[in-house]
């Protein structure tokens, strides 16, 4: 859970925020976008922008739809903030549900799926 004032990740049993000192409210957990369903989101449709629509984002959303995600460097920057849980909303709160594990999962999936890839595809034309 996080704290609906700073941000920082607390308890899910605290009622009193360790960072800063205010009551934790139960709307903090309700509210927000999950952050599961912007990583997919930004994972397929990352340079359509379709995770900043999603975490209501309209303006920014609507430049990466129309540039293609800066060509792939800005969604993929996006991609690496969600897996670190560096990425915020419109409200700039950090998303719900957030799991280092999963993050660290996706991050280093990322990274090693197009060097396979690319190392098949220089296999592949060795042999023709």
């Amino acid at each position: 859970m996080f704290c609906s004032k700073c941000g920082k990740e607390i308890n899910d049993e605290a009622v009193i925020c360790v960072h800063c000192g205010c009551a934790v409210k139960d709307e903090a957990i309700v509210n927000g976008h999950d952050w599961l369903t912007a990583m997919i989101l930004s994972w397929l449709l990352g340079s359509f922008g379709a995770h900043r629509f999603y975490c209501g984002q309209i303006g920014s959303g609507i430049a990466q739809l129309l540039t293609l995600g800066g060509c792939g460097i800005w969604s993929s920057i996006d991609w690496i903030c969600m897996c670190f849980n560096a990425y915020r909303d419109i409200d700039n709160k950090p998303l719900k549900g957030y799991k280092s594990q999963l993050g660290m999962a996706f991050f280093a999936i990322g990274l090693v799926a197009p060097i396979v890839v690319f190392i098949i595809f220089i296999a592949a034309g060795d042999f023709e």
